[in-house]
Parts: C-alpha cells; structure tokens; sequence
C-alpha cells in the first residue's frame, strides 16, 4: 500500500511539471538495518531516475526529473499504527550545468598546420648581397614561401604544458628574383647568364622540401583556442626538387620555360626554429645554419623564412 501511494505521490508530481509524462521510471529497492545511507543501485543516462536509499526506519525515494529532484520520506518508525502512512516530499532545483558534458577541448598544436611567409636569404647577417652575388638579389614582396606542416607528435614531458615536438610537413620555397635580364646557370659555381633582349616577367627558382622538426614546446591551457604556445629547436629539410621558372613575351608569343636543376643547392638544409602563438595563429620563423648552396659551389647566402601559420 505504502509503495502504491509513494508511485502514486510521485506521478502526480511528474503531470504538474508536465515536462516527462512517457519517460520510464526505474525503481531499484534495497532492505539494510544500517545507519549508512545506501549508494544509488542504478545510474541512468535517462531524463529520469528512481533511486531508494533505506535508512533506520525509513524509506527514502529520489527522483530525478529533468534538472529537478523529487524526495519522498516514508516514516515508518510508529508501528503502533501501521494504517497511518506519513510522507515528506521535498523538491530540489538541480544546477543543470552539473550535467551537461563538457565540450571535448583541442590539444596544443605547435607544429601542425598551413604556412605562409616571406623567403630570402642574408650574407654575412645582412640582406644585400655582393657585387658578386648581385644577381641572386630578390623581390621579397613577391618571394611567398608555403608550407603544409600535415603530421604532429607530440611527446607530453610535464603534463600537456611542456612537450617534445615532432613531425612532417612539406615546403614550397620560392625565391623571386629582381633582375629582369639574368638566367640562373647550373655551373660551378652557380652563375647567370644576362641576356638583354628579353625581359622576364617572372624570374623564379621554385625549391621543394620534406621537413621534420624537433621542439621542445611550451603552452598554458591543454585547450589550443585559449592557450599561449611557444616552442623553439631545429628543423631539418630534404630536398626533394628544384626547378626555375620564367616568363616573357618573344616573337609576340608569351614564352614559359620551366627548367628542372639542383642548381648546386644543398641536398639538406639544418634550420633554427621558433614559433609563438594563441588561439589558431602563429607567428614563426626559421634560420638557416648551413649555406643555401654546396660548400664552393655558390655564394655564402643563409636561408631564412618568416610568416604566420594557421594551426590545425
């Protein structure tokens, strides 16, 4: 009877919120003499969920509705008169934030990502080259280096805050240079022909690379939309092609050749690394430690890059 009228206490609830009338509720009931209040015997992922913790002489029926919880106290203690059944129903707001799933955060990413920055390279830590090397000289607003940086590892040292970074990733180094007449010679060393009688309009060395780095990476949240990253170390580059491209009109007829060389490029570039960022952006830079070209076999030019990456 008792457990009539505490279904039926609780129905009637249910119909005056009008939130959960079909809902099944589950009702799980177990006898103890102790004083301990019983774990819940069920978890449920439903919107509602019955649960019986016994005590010493009562029964205590919770119900969760929604973010609302319903409890029913049936005493018991006089048994003198079992006709008299009393109940305590008490109504509690639940914080529903409590419930819901937190969003799946995304981790940290300091190498990851698309690359966009400008290529060129320094003599003796400076940007114009010798007269000897004058025709080498770039158009930096037209030297747009790309990058796809599309593997990360990521080795966890203290927590996600402080990691070893690794990778793969594939560069597009372009190197425009200024001079409308000189075409870039495979000789030893590196020379360009001038030839006068035509004037290019686009005068190009296109370098392809795979690259791999090693940094040790820094960042303050493990979600990559709210951290701060910064991570430095080196990055290696195999070359994995080159070719020059031009462009000019000869004849009346636009002309492109396209010639594929190594040029006396180093098969292997050795560069610095370091990179700052928050959010999806980051500003980074390279510097190269060996020579652009074979050791004699072109001038002493060190390879840079500089520009911002959108991580992924």
């Amino acid at each position: 009877m008792k457990r009539i009228i505490t279904l039926a206490t609780i129905f009637s609830i249910m119909l005056w919120n009008g939130a959960f009338a079909q809902e099944e509720v589950e009702t799980v009931v177990e006898e103890t003499t102790t004083e301990e209040t019983a774990e819940p015997m069920a978890e449920s992922n439903d919107s509602v969920e019955v649960f019986i913790s016994p005590k010493k002489g009562q029964d205590t029926t919770i119900v969760r509705v929604g973010g609302m919880k319903i409890i029913v106290l049936d005493d018991s203690e006089n048994q003198d008169n079992k006709d008299d059944d009393e109940f305590v129903i008490d109504i509690v707001e639940e914080d529903s934030t409590s419930s819901k799933k937190k969003r799946k955060s995304e981790p940290v990413h300091h190498w990851a990502g698309f690359r966009m920055g400008v290529d060129g390279y320094l003599s003796d830590n400076s940007l114009p080259l010798p007269a000897s090397a004058d025709f080498l000289e770039l158009d930096y607003a037209r030297s747009i280096g790309y990058s796809l940086n599309f593997f990360e590892k990521d080795f966890r040292l203290v927590g996600s805050y402080v990691e070893l970074v690794t990778g793969l990733g594939f560069n597009m180094t372009n190197y425009t240079f200024q001079s409308d007449y000189a075409t870039l010679q495979t000789t030893n060393p590196v020379t360009a022909i001038i030839d006068s009688s035509r004037v290019l309009e686009r005068n190009r060395l296109k370098v392809y690379y795979l690259t791999a780095p090693l940094m040790l990476g820094f960042s303050t949240s493990e979600d990559q939309s709210k951290a701060f990253r910064l991570a430095a170390g080196g990055q290696i580059g195999w070359r994995i092609g080159s070719r020059l491209k031009q462009k000019y009109v000869q004849n009346g007829e636009t002309v492109k050749p396209k010639v594929r060389s190594d040029y006396n490029l180093n098969p292997f570039t050795f560069s610095a690394i370091a990179s700052v960022g928050y959010g999806p952006v980051n500003l980074y830079a390279t510097y190269g430690l060996n020579t652009l070209f074979e050791d004699g076999k072109g001038p002493e030019v060190y390879p840079f890059n500089a520009g911002v990456q959108l991580m992924f």
